[in-house]
């Protein structure tokens, strides 16, 4: 993976389009969250202003020249590894195998796909995101989870 000051243009920047992902979703789940009834709608409707705000901030950025491209030596190689890890990872859950630990091992793939490499940080950050997606959503939020073949595999 190499980092380069980025001098394309709008269109030709990596960020641009995944800005107007994160605007597109976050507007659409918002949007579907607006017909919820009052008890549901909140959590899904800022959380879809939250994605769409930070799309146009990313793209925001690329427009004021504040950001840097990530290149990626071999995309495909990497799109067909995250997709990979995604799919394991809803194996595991739906194999009994618990939340916590697919969530964590998933967290690493990314992160070392994004380029961790430092072991410590990067089982850091992935034992964080883990526990505090398992917390906001399982404990929160009462998210219910596939069996788990020993209630002790969170």
């Amino acid at each position: 993976m190499t980092t380069s000051p980025d001098t394309r243009p709008l269109l030709a920047h990596s960020d641009t389009y995944v800005g107007l992902a994160l605007v597109l979703t976050g507007g659409i789940a918002a949007w579907l969250a607006s017909g919820f009834d009052a008890y549901s709608r909140t959590y899904p409707l800022v959380l879809g202003c939250l994605l769409a705000i930070l799309g146009a901030v990313l793209i925001l950025r690329v427009v004021i020249g504040t950001t840097t491209h990530v290149s990626f030596a071999t995309p495909a190689q990497v799109t067909g590894a995250a997709s990979a890890t995604i799919l394991l990872w809803i194996a595991a859950l739906t194999q009994g195998l618990g939340y916590l630990l697919p969530t964590f091992l998933m967290q690493c793939a990314f992160l070392w796909l994004c380029g961790v490499r430092a072991p410590v940080k990067l089982v850091l950050i992935a034992a964080l995101v883990a526990g505090i997606s398992y917390l906001a959503f399982i404990e929160g939020l009462g998210v219910r989870l596939p069996r788990t073949l020993a209630p002790w595999l969170l």
